[in-house]
């Protein structure tokens, strides 16, 4: 596959291209969705219509000749099916997925051609696709000559400008109705009024002025590295102002109200320059939306999806990375968790499954849950494959939660057999891993024989956490607020020494094993006794601690910064920030200093 273009000499305007397109196609496909429920819906063919025209008229400004021989055919059906000439089956609701999947595979191409990346590029033969749509036309070629004329422009256009050029009436004809049109009547009355054209035709004419022409939305685009280098610019302000105002405030204690001031600016930009980076969850909603179509198909299984909450935002990172985990879990609800037809039957249930995807806010966080009405998790058979498999002895005694989290084991998997949609144990892992990478949390509830649900919960920026600032000895460290249960100071008779397994402390009858942070880090603490300190009560990879601090300086919204690639994958530690008075203060990873401390 060849183009005429050289994409490197408007390397810019491509990459512009690229990203509208990919919107385009996004949209295109949860269109066609809505399309397969309501084939008689008039306006979301024009909906489908009009995000295909515009990549067809950019395709051909670029040079991009396949991709605009495949829109063009695309093009071309969806006007006969808007015109009413046919009608919208299954197998037409096929074929535009099939064109969607190849625009895809297109604009891959592009991808790589303009990233100059040395991967091989793939030649993708889209002819056998192009001989399909004129077959099921039976050979509309004057409609389809009509729409190339019309779309080979793609500024807005006058009515009468669009009729002449589909031929529907002359110039001479424009120029008579024009004269007249100063009457104060419109353009099209006059045309059907002196008998030059039919109200059908005037009509036609309008859908496609709605549809060529269309006004941009009144948002600019702005490069992702710019808007990243905004946040870390806005991070370096927020420092320099707690560093001001700790120095000076001590000072001039008049100045105090000045810089009370300066911290709400300096907060508020803040905020307006995270809100900068906020990416609604509705586009990754809607991919989630074939894939239940595709993969409930593939099963042989009829599911629906219910969507929620698809206007929650969050950052661009984060959502950018939240992909992969949810088509995990959707692909195991639908394989593993709705049950055959015949069984939901005799179980009395809908014959069609369901899947539930819903976003909403929780204290700070986001909160994505999904859920199934399938047959739950069934814990003795968890817990059977986990011993065949070595994850865990045979002897020992787990509670429910601690069973249901063996699904995110490496290489677990309840299967009985592989099949090219699961069963190979690769997918929950991944899952657990990408969700705690973004600095989140899973959680599984479920029922036997009613369904399950995973939520996963996940901060709304990576930039910026709430943290908890903790003293022991000289050292300051920050304690992420997402990992914390609550802060106590225990009684003596509530620590207790177990023979070569360390210090318990019982909170409300629960025996939590106590880490002590100085002897992790050699730090000598001011207080050795853990009923003259504090403990702090974390969470994290489905284990409670307590963690023993001397002092809890206050909670604060933390500025992330990178420790560097040499220090990357230092256990116990995700991060480091600069505090208040200069100093940097380490940001603690719950989960490594658990394992750390009890393994």
């Amino acid at each position: 596959m060849e183009d005429n273009m050289n994409l490197m000499d408007d390397v810019e305007i491509v990459k512009e291209f690229l990203v509208e397109s990919n919107d385009h196609l996004d949209d295109v496909e949860s269109k066609i969705l809505d399309l397969e429920k309501n084939p008689e819906d008039v306006d979301i063919i024009n909906g489908i219509f009009r995000p295909i025209h515009s990549i067809k008229g950019s395709a051909g400004f670029l040079g991009l000749k396949d991709i605009g021989k495949v829109s063009h055919e695309l093009e071309t059906l969806l006007d006969e099916g808007r015109k009413a000439k046919i009608i919208i089956t299954p197998g037409i609701i096929e074929i535009l997925y099939e064109g969607v999947d190849l625009l895809k595979k297109l604009r891959d191409v592009v991808v790589k051609k303009v990233d100059n990346t040395n991967a091989s590029i793939d030649v993708i033969n889209y002819h056998p696709f192009l001989s399909k749509i004129p077959a099921i036309l039976g050979h509309h070629q004057g409609v389809a000559q009509k729409e190339k004329t019309m779309g080979n422009s793609l500024k807005e256009k006058h009515i009468g400008e669009i009729l002449v050029e589909t031929g529907d009436i002359s110039k001479d004809q424009l120029e008579i109705a024009l004269q007249e049109q100063a009457q104060g009547k419109r353009l099209g009355e006059i045309l059907v009024e002196k008998g030059m054209t039919t109200p059908e035709k005037i009509n036609d004419a309008l859908k496609v002025q709605s549809v060529i022409g269309k006004p941009s939305s009144e948002t600019v685009k702005v490069d992702t590295q710019k808007l990243d280098n905004l946040v870390n610019l806005v991070g370096e302000l927020v420092i320099a102002n707690a560093l001001i105002c700790e120095t000076l405030g001590n000072i001039n204690r008049g100045a105090n109200k000045n810089f009370s001031h300066l911290n709400k600016i300096v907060k508020d930009i803040q905020d307006q320059v995270m809100c900068m980076r906020m990416v609604p969850l509705k586009s990754t909603f809607q991919k989630m939306a074939r894939l239940v179509r595709d993969v409930s198909a593939k099963v042989g299984k009829k599911v629906q999806l219910e969507i929620s909450g698809e206007e929650t935002e969050l950052d661009k990172t984060v959502i950018d990375e939240i992909g992969d985990p949810l088509v995990h879990i959707i692909r195991n609800s639908i394989d593993h968790g709705i049950e055959p037809l015949e069984e939901r039957i005799a179980k009395g249930k809908p014959a069609d499954g369901l899947v539930r995807l819903n976003a909403f806010h929780r204290a700070g966080n986001i909160v994505i849950e999904i859920e199934d009405d399938g047959k739950g998790l069934c814990k003795e058979r968890i817990l059977r494959k986990a011993i065949e498999r070595g994850l865990v002895d045979g002897n020992a005694t787990l509670s429910d939660q601690q069973i249901f989290n063996l699904i995110f084991a490496a290489g677990f998997s309840t299967a009985e057999r592989i099949t090219d949609v699961s069963g190979r144990g690769v997918g929950m892992d991944v899952v657990k891993k990408n969700v705690e990478r973004l600095r989140g949390k899973v959680e599984i509830s479920t029922v036997e024989g009613k369904g399950t649900k995973i939520s996963i919960k996940l901060p709304l920026t990576l930039a910026i956490i709430d943290g908890m600032i903790v003293q022991v000895g000289p050292e300051k460290y920050i304690v992420p607020m997402l990992s914390i249960e609550e802060s106590i100071r225990p009684k003596k008779e509530d620590i207790s020494t177990v023979q070569q397994r360390g210090e318990l402390i019982n909170v409300r009858g629960d025996l939590l094993p106590m880490v002590r942070l100085h002897n992790l880090y050699n730090v000598p603490p001011k207080r050795m006794n853990p009923w003259e300190a504090l403990i702090l009560v974390v969470e994290g990879e489905g284990q409670r601690c307590g963690i023993l601090v001397d002092d809890l300086l206050g909670q604060q919204q933390i500025v992330i910064k990178s420790l560097g690639e040499q220090f990357r994958n230092i256990r116990g530690i995700s991060g480091s920030a600069i505090l208040g008075d200069g100093r940097i203060g380490l940001i603690l990873d719950v989960g490594g200093i658990m394992s750390m401390a009890l393994n």
